[in-house]
């Protein structure tokens, strides 16, 4: 069943509200970088995760880090703290050398860096989400809520645990199946918006409490 016009301006209107801090800080002068667009976030840890200096490569992954958790209090620099210590100069060569070669390079791979604090789908999707947006999307637990609602979705193929979606083979081939969902709802009802805009739509309206509104979307687009 086709999405109706409501549901469409639903979904248009929570791209357009999407407003997750653009959180950002700058390791070298140890400050935060405050009043960045969404567009220049992302450009900003594209640059760094795609850098041939491992030092920029750890802090566009501390980045990423530093923004998933700017909702959660004192908790991004505490992860960030514990990434920043305890990654290798090894595991940053290896990143950076599976980000040059795919720019969308699939979920399994980065996990198997075994970055700290990256080894479950809701930070390595951010991961790729952040390297290619236009065709990849960020897949975590609260994106899971619309799948309490309607068990006949994509999220069908997503194997949770109790706390967490693991990095599993099943889950990473399952998370390109969300992203193409993702980009043939673009396709269909709002063309200009990227994969990750509609994520960010349906995350939109998570957020706002309208969890039916969005596993409707998702189910009948």
């Amino acid at each position: 069943m086709p999405l109706n016009s409501l549901q469409v301006k639903k979904l248009s209107d929570a791209v357009n509200d999407y407003s997750f801090p653009t959180a950002h800080f700058d390791f070298l002068a140890q400050t935060p970088i405050i009043g960045l667009s969404m567009a220049q976030l992302e450009t900003r840890i594209r640059e760094q995760l795609l850098s041939s200096s491992l030092v920029d490569v750890k802090d566009g992954l501390s980045n990423i880090l530093y923004w998933g958790f700017t909702q959660m209090g004192g908790l991004a620099v505490v992860r960030v703290e514990r990434f920043r210590s305890a990654v290798k100069d090894a595991q940053l060569e290896q990143a950076s050398a599976l980000f040059a070669k795919h720019r969308r390079p699939p979920l399994y791979d980065i996990g198997r860096l075994k970055l700290p604090q990256f080894s479950k789908v809701s930070f390595a999707s951010k991961i790729r989400m952040y390297l290619d947006p236009i065709r990849s999307a960020t897949l975590d637990r609260q994106i899971m809520q619309m799948h309490r609602v309607h068990k006949d979705t994509v999220l069908s193929e997503i194997k949770e645990d109790l706390t967490s979606i693991p990095t599993t083979t099943v889950n990473s081939n399952a998370y390109e199946v969300w992203c193409e969902r993702l980009g043939q709802i673009a396709q269909a009802y709002l063309p200009s918006a990227r994969v990750v805009d509609i994520e960010r739509g349906l995350f939109q309206m998570i957020q706002s409490g309208d969890v039916a509104g969005a596993a409707g979307i998702l189910k009948n687009a």
